[in-house]
């Protein structure tokens, strides 16, 4: 009776070790492969087909969280579109800045009971000159044609998601974001500017 309970008892521990050890070899296996899928995404490898793999992988995970998937030349190629973009706007304000005041200086030279003598007029004709620089440089831009509802090159997201989440992650104002996105490939549209004018 006991040789039969151990007889048993071994078969049970072999069936167990068996399981056990398959699912070490799956999970070898699986760690092996995405480390060598690891290893293309760097480029120290070639996989043949892994590209591809790698790149429905990144539109899909694009797609679900929004969120762009990038390598590093990517990464300081948008690090770099941004830093245009900060400039270009900048400029462009400053230059619209500089026309709005001599605009108003003129007005007020003109009619002198234009200008503001209380605290509230200042304040009142400031914010109306930030709105007309900002339309201005808007419009300068090509900005007021943003359709923001277009797909964002081959990406699951459309360009307003993507301005969204450029601002978050990079801390840059909306038209900034705009800009760097327009640049950066927008579908829709952005033919360079001739002249200060956007071609269509």
């Amino acid at each position: 009776m006991n040789i039969m309970n151990i007889q048993g008892a071994n078969n049970t521990t072999t069936g167990q070790r068996s399981t056990l050890d398959y699912s070490i070899v799956g999970c070898f296996t699986l760690v092996l492969l995405l480390f060598i899928l690891l290893l293309d995404a760097y480029e120290f490898v070639a996989v043949p087909g892994a590209s591809h793999a790698r790149n429905q992988l990144h539109q899909g995970l694009e797609g679900l969280t929004g969120m762009e998937i990038m390598d590093e030349k990517e990464l300081a190629q948008l690090q770099l579109h941004i830093a245009e973009a900060k400039a270009v706007v900048h400029d462009k304000k400053e230059e619209v800045e500089e026309i709005v005041e001599k605009v108003e200086l003129m007005e007020h030279e003109l009619k002198p009971e234009t200008v503001p003598v209380t605290v509230e007029e200042q304040k009142e004709e400031k914010e109306k000159e930030e709105a007309i620089v900002e339309k201005t440089v808007e419009q300068e831009l090509g900005i007021d044609k943003w359709c923001g509802s277009c797909k964002w090159q081959h990406s699951g997201f459309n360009c307003d998601k993507r301005v969204s989440w450029l601002m978050e992650k990079y801390h840059i104002d909306e038209l900034e974001a705009k800009e760097a996105t327009l640049n950066q490939g927008c579908h829709t549209r952005r033919n360079l500017r001739a002249g200060g004018k956007l071609m269509e």
